[in-house]
């Protein structure tokens, strides 16, 4: 392939005629200009899996790098969600940014007893996800919503964040 050939973001190959790549399938119409298939190559062999850092890496390095490696691939994954805490005039906001580890809970245990997870946004800062119910008193039931909680200050490094980072990235279908 031409070194000059203008390819999808995504996949590298020639995204055909559509607004739609027709190698990958991914929507191209917020893409403001594609890539040559040489800045594609580059960009897609830059940066490193997080799971590759020594283990001394601290927790901003891994989520760093987490972070550079979905840039670098599009931000496929990337969802809105809520906060906790309400906007103005008591209206939701939102964030943009992946579940790395889920809310855990225990349909068994009391109601307001489960684990938190993690949050991380696109600008790379590291939330607490939480879980918060809704339509308790309704003819539906008690239904439960993850909302995005405060900023860690201080997240530990451990083998279970490196672990849930590669996992999030391989589930997008970025790294190994």
């Amino acid at each position: 392939m031409d070194p000059g050939a203008r390819v999808c973001p995504f996949c590298g190959e020639p995204p055909g005629t559509g607004v739609f790549c027709a190698a990958c399938g991914r929507n191209l119409a917020d893409v403001q200009q594609l890539p040559t298939r040489e800045a594609w190559e580059q960009a897609s062999a830059a940066p490193p899996a997080p799971s590759a850092a020594p283990a001394t890496a601290s927790a901003a390095e891994a989520v760093a790098g987490f972070v550079a490696a979905m840039h670098a691939a599009g931000d496929p994954g990337a969802a809105k969600t809520p906060r906790s805490e309400p906007g103005f005039l008591g209206r939701t906001q939102h964030t943009h940014g992946w579940v790395v580890r889920a809310v855990e809970r225990d349909p068994a245990a009391a109601r307001g007893r489960y684990e938190p997870g993690l949050f991380v946004t696109v600008e790379g800062r590291l939330h607490s996800l939480m879980s918060a119910s809704r339509g308790a008193g309704t003819r539906d039931g008690v239904r439960y919503v993850d909302l995005v909680g405060p900023e860690l200050a201080e997240p530990v490094h451990d083998a279970r964040l490196a672990a849930d980072l590669a996992a999030t990235l391989r589930a997008n279908g970025v790294g190994a």
